[in-house]
């Protein structure tokens, strides 16, 4: 079918305003006020750009590795409370990097609170946590769980059969694993690693506060110094090439594509651990549970607690609560209107003009957040600059970055609208119009409310853009984490980090919970 012009006009505009961010940066690129040689020799580009691919790949692996060792353990072996454990090493995701690095270095530091908590044992200073190793483990415990909810779906749905015969062929455990079941995980693999990945690239709070030099903590560096430097439009553009890349490798490779795995899925009959093995599951679970999702829920707690005790005030804190509810909540709903033409187009009106459309689309997800917030920060000054600073700029900068998220729900459901719906509807004599109102919409709006929830949950945790482009005056609970925090009020930084993970802990248990029982 051919794309209805109003459809076609309207999309092509929605697409022409996402993509403008990465045209402008690209366009100041080509047009730098000095050499591009003395820039390489200016700055320490290669080093950063090692200690960004460094980290990236580090992290990647040893999310890798624990992601899949706890889907592994949770799908294949029958041990005491897997579930509960399931779920709750799914939990660390809705901690933001950023809250994960404040408290670790709090616990950490050289004179933390580790070391006032074991000063009575003769501890009196500690070497602390940063640069590297701390990001590494920061970011790591907060993006395994990515790779768990991928890998465990999928090898829910990979055929036992394999496994139970080479089991029955006296093959042994780990040498089963990493020749017939990992190989066959092939898919989900590469997807979850390139979504922590991009994640990773994008990161700016947790190697900021780690001081760890990545491109993203120099681009707010020299934001910083000169808000029209060169060298944000330098590395802002290297770092969107980056993502550029991985978004295509995650989006277009025939690898990646999907999660899907081959095979018929059957019930799993799991194996039995031995006591021995039983304990040594557990301690691991304990292990990665502490670190992820205790300890840092445990700092916050003890600043909270030591703070009200002292009497401090959190009532500041809560212009914050309502800047967070209100950009969240406009951001969601103009994610849900603007997808709904999107998914419609996309699924009901097969061409080569919306495949292109869907793949550029998916790909603005993987975009590093401080880099579009640069662009439209530049774009504002130098070309409208009446919303320069606006709620306005801010709507827009979000939406460019989190929409696919409703555009993926959106088309889920778009599954449920059969082309035999549409016909027999337009051989009742309804409009195209009056069909999607009363036939399409009521079939897909689950699905664009649940990726308008998702839209919601990322906006709330939402920092480097809304740094760099709230209005004067407004705030929402990230930046005032990062600020309190920054000023050593941590009472109220830890107050804002409970409502903060209290919305988001709800819809991801719940996915959690949903993904165990599929």
């Amino acid at each position: 079918m051919n794309i209805p012009k109003p459809l076609l006009v309207g999309n092509t505009f929605i697409l022409l305003i996402f993509l403008m961010p990465i045209f402008y940066m690209f366009w100041r690129f080509a047009n730098f006020s000095k050499n591009l040689a003395s820039f390489l020799s200016s700055w320490d580009v290669l080093t950063l750009l090692s200690n960004t691919l460094l980290l990236f790949f580090a992290v990647i692996f040893s999310s890798l590795f624990l992601g899949l060792l706890i889907s592994i353990l949770t799908v294949r072996y029958e041990f005491p409370a897997s579930k509960i454990l399931f779920s709750l090493t799914i939990l660390p995701l809705v901690i933001p990097s950023y809250i994960g690095a404040l408290t670790y270095v709090s616990a950490f530091s050289p004179k933390g609170l580790f070391v006032n908590l074991f000063s009575k044992y003769g501890v009196s200073e500690i070497i602390g946590i940063e640069g590297f190793v701390g990001s590494w483990i920061v970011l790591t415990l907060f993006t395994y769980p990515y790779v768990q909810l991928i890998c465990s779906s999928a090898l829910r749905n990979l055929d036992s059969t394999i496994e139970d015969a080479a089991r029955s062929l006296g093959v042994k455990k780990i040498k089963m694993y990493t020749k017939v079941v990992i190989p066959r995980l092939k898919k989900p693999i590469i997807y979850s690693s390139l979504l922590v990945g991009l994640y990773v690239i994008s990161d700016f709070g947790a190697v900021s506060l780690m001081k760890y030099g990545t491109m993203t903590k120099a681009i707010y560096s020299y934001y910083v110094i000169n808000i029209n430097g060169d060298p944000v439009i330098f590395y802002s553009t290297i770092l969107i090439l980056l993502a550029l890349i991985i978004s295509f490798a995650q989006r277009g490779s025939e690898l990646s594509r999907s999660a899907k795995v081959s095979g018929t899925p059957r019930e799993i009959k799991k194996i039995k651990l031995s006591q021995k093995n039983k304990v040594l599951v557990l301690t691991f679970f304990g292990i990665v549970i502490f670190f992820s999702l205790l300890l840092p829920v445990g700092v916050l707690s003890h600043w909270l607690i030591r703070g009200l005790a002292n009497g401090n005030s959190v009532s500041g804190a809560l212009s914050g609560v309502v800047g967070s509810l209100t950009a969240a909540s406009v951001t969601s709903v103009f994610a849900m209107v603007i997808a709904t033409p999107i998914v419609v187009m996309i699924s009901q009106y097969r061409s080569k003009f919306g495949d292109l459309f869907e793949k550029v689309t998916l790909t603005l997800y993987g975009l590093p957040h401080i880099a579009v917030g640069i662009s439209m920060l530049f774009i504002t000054i130098k070309i409208f600059p009446a919303i320069y600073q606006t709620f306005t700029t801010l709507i827009i900068s979000y939406l460019i970055v989190f929409l696919p998220q409703a555009v993926g729900g959106g088309q889920a459901s778009m599954e449920q609208v059969k082309l035999s719906y549409i016909e027999a509807s337009s051989g009742l004599g309804l409009s195209k119009l009056d069909t999607f109102f009363k036939v399409t919409f009521p079939l897909i709006y689950r699905g664009l409310v649940a990726g308008a929830a998702l839209v919601f949950l990322s906006t709330m945790k939402e920092l480097p853009q809304t740094l760099l482009l709230r209005p004067t005056g407004f705030s929402t609970m990230a930046v005032d984490i990062w600020s309190y925090a920054s000023e050593a009020l941590f009472t109220q930084a830890a107050f804002s980090a409970f409502i903060l993970l209290a919305i988001s802990a709800f819809p991801t248990y719940i996915l959690s919970t949903r993904n165990l029982n599929n």
